[in-house]
């Protein structure tokens, strides 16, 4: 399975909520995004129409472009791994950059019918795309073979739960599964073949959460199993349509987005009991089409307009973990701070006024300035590969 990294992410006004927030960041675009994926606690892209792609080295404070070379509609993206990431798009286009998205170039996907999904498991990429395809590749993304999956319906996306297991969710209300890594696919009964099915995530072997929707009827559906696919129930919601589906890498709380197909606005809703229940998230935006959590309370979503939501992190739980026995000194100080602890590897260091505006920001690095700022208490959230915690900071 492709290891997912921390993330930072912004504490808003909220600082001191107990709940989760979803917050807008300026992405610079205004076209319609379609896929979002995080490496690092800095790095991340995110895809869309029109051949866009837009990166973020600095945790999403700041987006840029990056040049795909291409006009095609992106509808998926992912890391390989830190310089390497694939998208994929319309008219079977799949490019590939080796340099952090400095330049890309064209990969032969083999196919002309649109591409919608990609995921990353181990060594293997799985590529989902219009009339039942599903591409495969064992050497990096260079090369690509479809496999047969006995259907004519568009599958959107595809999730493994281990290195042979994996399942495709697609129109028609269709369900894939393979035991043996993508060679073949067996159909499972979903209950519906009305709702084009979206998104799938597996918390475990046996439980995972499927999302989608009517956008006729503008009808929402989430399906849910316990038994690794045998058995599907569902709930449905009016008045709106689920795109995306996510979870915290601990699968404590995961997120569906969507929204009114009619009226472009924004729906979050999250669940804490591995999907048996959902309740909904406070958004006031456009509607959402993907979600990315690299790190417990921390995450992106993407969506029309080119939007970009952040989600503030539970300052509770932050405040709580203590897995990188972080210690911050001194501590009242007159500016400068040094952060000891186990920290090694990809980490940041955010700090953050008390209106949650953010003051500093350090990669990879063990001291905050915050000389140029008025006295007053702050708070520093720090992101590493095993952990999210939070310290207070007092300036004297």
């Amino acid at each position: 399975m492709k290891l997912r990294f921390t993330v930072i992410i912004t504490l808003f006004a909220g600082l001191f909520s107990y709940g989760q927030t979803f917050s807008p960041q300026n992405s610079g675009v205004s076209v319609q995004l379609n896929a979002i994926d995080f490496f690092s606690p800095s790095v991340g892209m995110v895809a869309g129409n029109s051949g866009v792609i837009r990166k973020t080295s600095d945790s999403g404070l700041n987006w840029t472009a990056s040049n795909s070379g291409t006009m095609q509609d992106l509808t998926g993206i992912a890391f390989l791994n830190a310089t390497t990431c694939l998208a994929v798009g319309k008219n079977g286009t799949i490019l590939k950059t080796t340099n952090s998205g400095t330049s890309w170039s064209t990969v032969n996907s083999g196919t002309t019918n649109d591409l919608t999904g990609i995921f990353v498991n181990g060594l293997n990429m799985y590529v989902t795309g219009v009339n039942g395809t599903i591409l495969i590749s064992t050497n990096s993304g260079n090369a690509w073979t479809a496999t047969n999956t006995g259907i004519s319906f568009k599958l959107n996306k595809i999730f493994f739960v281990s290195d042979l297991i994996g399942y495709a969710v697609g129109d028609g209300g269709t369900i894939l599964k393979t035991i043996n890594a993508g060679q073949a696919w067996n159909f499972l009964t979903s209950g519906t073949n009305t709702h084009s099915l979206t998104d799938v995530y597996f918390t475990d072997g046996n439980t995972g959460v499927v999302t989608g929707g009517i956008t006729a009827s503008n009808e929402a559906i989430i399906l849910r199993t316990t038994n690794a696919g045998s058995i599907w129930t569902s709930n449905t919601f009016s008045g709106t349509v689920l795109n995306g589906l996510g979870f915290y890498p601990d699968n404590s709380l995961g997120f569906a987005v969507g929204g009114s197909f009619s009226g472009n606005t924004s729906v979050i809703m999250k669940t804490t009991g591995q999907g048996a229940s959902w309740s909904p998230v406070s958004s006031s935006s456009s509607r959402q089409l993907a979600v990315c959590f690299p790190g417990n309370g921390i995450g992106y979503s993407c969506g029309l307009n080119g939007t970009i939501l952040r989600l503030a992190a539970n300052t509770a739980d932050l405040e709580e973990n203590d897995e990188l026995g972080i210690q911050i000194g001194p501590n009242p100080g007159n500016g400068i701070f040094e952060v000891s602890g186990n920290l090694s590897g990809d980490f940041s260091i955010e700090v953050l006024a008390a209106n949650g505006q953010r003051v500093a920001f350090v990669k990879n690095g063990n001291e905050i300035d915050l000389r140029a700022c008025p006295k007053g208490i702050y708070f520093a959230v720090i992101c590493s590969e095993k952990s999210t915690i939070m310290r207070k900071l007092v300036k004297e």
